[in-house]
């Protein structure tokens, strides 16, 4: 992948990481792991170094180094990777997860997507003895990696929703005393020419142009700001 690219696809990242999603996502990671019939399922955001675990079953983690993950070879191909048996792959065999404690042989995992279709993560499955993955078995993978792409996004178009809202409520407040000066002007010119029984008044005329066009230009203002 391209410097270009990962900058990129690492700006779609972070438009993620900023959500709680542990109980969404953990339900589909252990509907992952007892679907395919795995002890272990993640459901993770691969940062420039890190490998973020929003979610997992059978395994207590938080994140994980990105150079000795499985996860960093999946975001290579745009298909579900399946490995088998670690310790016969030579991409895999002398990772930590493999060598060490957690001993991990069989790995299968499907893409996580962004809205704008960068690999921003995965959904995985492990086990910790050599196993196949079937067809069918893929398909499901696939099928709750969506879920969690929809869940990650909904999540993102919520939050901004609520921003907006709080930007557009703080646009009122700002532009309603704006607004006060010209159109208490606007009434004070009125309540003149009431009183001076609605006679023609050039002065008059000329005050209440000014403040109209001044009422004028904090309304396009608004519109402006509303509409971005």
């Amino acid at each position: 992948m391209s410097d270009n690219k990962e900058l990129e696809r690492l700006k779609a990242v972070s438009k993620y990481l900023m959500f709680d999603v542990k109980k969404e996502v953990g339900q589909i990671a252990k509907l992952a792991a007892v679907i395919t019939k795995k002890p272990i399922a993640l459901v993770t955001l691969m940062d420039k170094d890190e490998q973020i675990i929003l979610a997992g079953e059978g395994i207590n983690l938080e994140r994980m180094q990105r150079a000795t993950s499985f996860c960093t070879h999946a975001l290579e191909i745009d298909d579900i990777i399946v490995v088998e048996d670690a310790t016969k792959d030579i991409r895999f065999k002398n990772l930590p997860s493999v060598t060490g404690d957690f001993n991990i042989r069989f790995y299968a995992s499907a893409n996580l997507n962004s809205n704008d279709g960068y690999k921003i993560g995965t959904l995985c499955v492990y086990d910790i003895k050599p196993n196949q993955f079937s067809a069918e078995d893929k398909g499901y993978l696939k099928i709750l990696a969506a879920q969690v792409d929809h869940i990650l996004e909904l999540n993102r178009q919520l939050s901004l929703s609520v921003k907006k809202n709080k930007t557009l409520a703080q646009v009122a407040w700002v532009h309603s005393h704006h607004l006060r000066g010209p159109l208490t002007s606007v009434l004070g010119m009125i309540d003149l020419i009431k009183l001076d029984n609605y006679k023609f008044n050039k002065e008059y005329l000329s005050l209440l142009e000014k403040s109209a066009n001044q009422l004028d230009e904090v309304i396009n203002q608004i519109i402006t700001d509303t509409s971005n």
